[in-house]
């Protein structure tokens, strides 16, 4: 049973992958795209990745769908005659190309093969190095300890895809259409009552978690920007052109934060991206789980900034 379900998941998705290459509609190939990220994250789940399946979900699925989706609807209102254009495009280099790939990762994979195990691999040298830190999650720990300036830089991605999105934005803004006329109903009050908070405790306890287990500041921002998008799609928060003053405090804290603490280092003698004892770690944590959730949200919403909309 174990054996049919990881071949049925495998075969999905190749042919989900085929069919968004292939599709002959954009707006199908962007739908199939989000089926392939959800998943994506059953078969990092499947794997033994919490971190990575949340991950995935999050933006593989999530944000980044929302992007095509909002993108898609920006180019039928500037070309309406895309929308029933086909994507498909013969040429006679497609074949070779696609032999030319095959037999390219075919000998990378040989030539894997071949390639004898090092005495020292770099994941026993990472759990030795975490033994000496309050760390016993290894994800959080290489993350954060061994690849610093990858965590730093993803941060600053996700700033720059903001930035994007508040660029091409069009002068009038428009508002999603779930969130133009809300309404207000007992049912929807008494569900972000309940939902709201709890999430906001899961977020929280994924963050401290993260030290030990799976988790961590992108799950837990991942978690908390839910919150928001529920806000904004129930018409609790509308999206505006321009972020307020907190809100460029909050996208930026991240990013200012991990820098700040990763540079006194060489104060102490030590090298950047030494971080001192483990309450910085959870100040950088905290810090980027604020910036995650603001900036996932905002690409969600495809908006500057956002607040909340008055009755």
């Amino acid at each position: 049973m174990t054996l049919a379900l990881d071949i049925l998941l495998a075969l999905g998705l190749l042919w989900l992958g085929w069919q968004v290459v292939s599709g002959r509609a954009l707006f199908r190939s962007i739908v199939m795209l989000i089926v392939l990220g959800l998943l994506m994250a059953v078969v990092w789940s499947r794997l033994g990745a919490p971190d990575l399946a949340l991950a995935e979900a999050a933006v593989g699925a999530a944000v980044t769908g929302a992007m095509l989706l909002l993108a898609y609807r920006r180019i039928i209102e500037l070309r309406p005659e895309r929308a029933h254009q086909s994507l498909l495009r013969r040429s006679r280099l497609a074949a070779p190309l696609a032999l030319l790939c095959g037999a390219l990762v075919m000998g990378l994979g040989f030539e894997l093969l071949k390639l004898s195990s090092p005495a020292d691999s770099a994941g026993a040298a990472a759990l030795a190095a975490m033994q000496q830190s309050e760390l016993s999650n290894p994800v959080t720990g290489v993350l954060l300890l061994f690849r610093g300036y990858d965590t730093l830089l993803e941060m600053g991605v996700l700033l720059a895809a903001w930035l994007g999105v508040k660029m091409v934005q069009p002068a009038e803004r428009q508002e999603l259409p779930v969130s133009r006329t809300p309404l207000p109903t007992y049912l929807t009050d008494a569900l972000l009552a309940v939902v709201i908070p709890g999430v906001v405790l899961v977020a929280g306890y994924l963050l401290h978690a993260g030290g030990s287990a799976p988790g961590g500041a992108f799950q837990a921002g991942a978690v908390l920007a839910g919150a928001g998008v529920l806000l904004a799609l129930t018409g609790r928060l509308r999206p505006t052109p321009e972020p307020s003053q907190l809100q460029r405090i909050a996208l930026a804290l991240g990013v200012v934060t991990f820098a700040a603490i990763a540079s006194v280092g060489p104060l102490f003698g030590k090298p950047v991206m030494w971080l001192p004892e483990g309450w910085a770690l959870y100040v950088i944590e905290g810090a980027m789980t604020i910036s995650i959730a603001l900036c996932l949200l905002l690409l969600f919403i495809s908006a500057g900034g956002v607040q909340r909309r008055e009755p």
